[in-house]
């Protein structure tokens, strides 16, 4: 099955989990955590604001000295989701990371991809990123937490770049297989709700939000060199992580914290 959706979250709490998630934001994505790759700088697209945090959520001894955030670090809210969530995911063991997406009026498409660790990396604009080493996990869990757009949600592609549609609504829970299909996200277009005077209502929201999660080290296959990914364990995974931490990221955090935009300063609510 390529993917389910489900109810989780009451909708009536998803804007009170909202302000959790941006409080979070606005404390941990810093300069320093992105530095011990605690946080991850996405800052690739014009419109769209995306972060991620590595969380020792189940956690697991061979992945204790990892970079990541412990749950009493969370707001308590979001720590107890991201543990239904990798229940619910049957994530058992090591690290997640936790990524929010959050989406303004007239946001540009995101390209079709594979979410994944990445060790070795091209980010081409406007195309999906090139991959040369890193882990793919078998799967994705994304919380819609505000949907006031028109069209479809992410749309999975298959191997013959067939696509599937979806559409999670306030509240619900889609999981997809990252390993047989890429996933993309259609541009946003216009408000549901062209009614409401943002001017008058206060500062413009974000039109779509999305909290995900993905295992950092259980299940995952190894990407090398583009060719054929391989099974690999929860030892291997965590030590191709403190490799990639040793020999590859002193240099690649030079390069790529240049991006970060530290403090984060959204017009968008």
């Amino acid at each position: 099955m390529s993917h389910t959706i489900e109810p989780f979250l009451d909708a009536g709490v998803c804007e009170e989990m909202i302000a959790e998630v941006n409080r979070f934001i606005e404390t941990e994505y810093t300069r320093e955590n992105a530095a011990t790759r605690k946080a991850y700088i996405y800052e690739y697209a014009v419109d769209m604001e995306v972060f991620a945090f590595a969380l020792h959520c189940p956690g697991s001894p061979e992945t204790n000295s990892l970079p990541g955030f412990d749950l009493a670090e969370l707001p308590a809210p979001l720590a107890d989701l991201s543990q239904r969530v990798c229940s619910h995911m049957d994530i058992h063991s090591g690290r997640v990371l936790l990524n929010i997406s959050r989406y303004p009026e007239n946001c540009d498409r995101v390209s079709p991809h594979h979410d994944g660790e990445l060790f070795d990396f091209d980010v081409v604009p406007g195309q999906s990123t090139v991959v040369h080493s890193g882990l793919r996990p078998k799967e994705v869990a994304l919380l819609t937490l505000r949907n006031d757009t028109t069209g479809v949600g992410t749309t999975l592609y298959d191997d013959d770049d067939k696509p599937t549609e979806t559409c999670a609504l306030t509240g619900e829970l889609l999981r997809f297989d990252n390993l047989n299909y890429r996933h993309a996200v259609p541009a946003t277009g216009a408000r549901t709700d062209a009614s409401v005077d943002v001017e008058k209502e206060g500062p413009p929201r974000w039109i779509r939000y999305v909290v995900g999660w993905r295992a950092l080290e259980q299940d995952c296959l190894f990407w090398e060199n583009d060719g054929p990914a391989r099974s690999i364990d929860l030892a291997g995974a965590a030590a191709a992580q403190r490799r990639f931490l040793a020999d590859h990221w002193p240099q690649q955090k030079e390069e790529i914290l240049p991006r970060g935009q530290f403090p984060v300063c959204s017009p968008y609510i």
